[in-house]
C-alpha cells in the first residue's frame, strides 16, 4: 500500500483519481498547492507525488515535496505547458488525467515494487532490535 499525494486545483479531478487509487488499496492525500503538500508530507513522506503541471511551472525545485526514499514525481495536465530543466529531470512520467488513470495505477505499482526491491520500501524493525515485552 503506497502513500500518494495528489496536488492540484481541480478538486473534482483529484477526488476521482483519489477514489480510484484508494480502491486499489493505496493511501491517498490531496493538496491544493505544493506548499500544502510539503506540509502534509512532513509527517509521513509519500512514495509518489502527482502534481499539476501548472503548479510545477512556478516551482524552482521539487525537493520540497519531501518524498519517501525511492519515491517519484508524476506530472499531469496540458503537455503544452513547459517545465523547467530541473523539474523536468525530476519527473518520472507525464500523464493526461483522467484519461490515463490505469497508467497512473501501473506507475504506482511500479514505483512501489522498485522501492521494495532496492530496500527503500516500508521498513520493519528486525526482531533482534525490538524491545523485550
Amino acid at each position: 500500500m503506497a502513500s500518494i499525494v495528489l496536488v492540484g486545483a481541480d478538486t473534482a479531478l483529484l477526488e476521482g483519481i483519489a477514489q480510484a487509487l484508494a480502491a486499489a488499496g493505496h493511501h491517498v492525500l490531496t493538496a491544493a498547492s505544493i506548499a500544502e503538500a510539503s506540509f502534509t508530507a512532513a509527517a509521513a513522506p509519500p512514495l509518489l507525488a502527482v502534481v499539476d503541471r501548472t503548479l510545477l511551472v512556478n516551482a524552482a525545485d521539487v525537493r520540497g515535496l519531501g518524498l519517501a526514499p525511492g519515491g517519484a514525481l508524476v506530472a499531469f495536465g496540458d503537455p503544452a505547458t513547459p517545465l523547467t530543466g530541473p523539474v523536468r529531470r525530476g519527473v518520472l512520467a507525464e500523464l493526461r488525467l483522467p484519461l490515463e488513470r490505469s497508467r497512473l495505477t501501473a506507475l504506482v505499482m511500479h514505483v512501489e515494487a522498485r522501492a521494495a526491491r532496492t530496500g527503500r520500501g516500508s521498513t520493519t524493525t528486525p526482531p533482534e532490535s525490538r524491545p523485550a515485552p
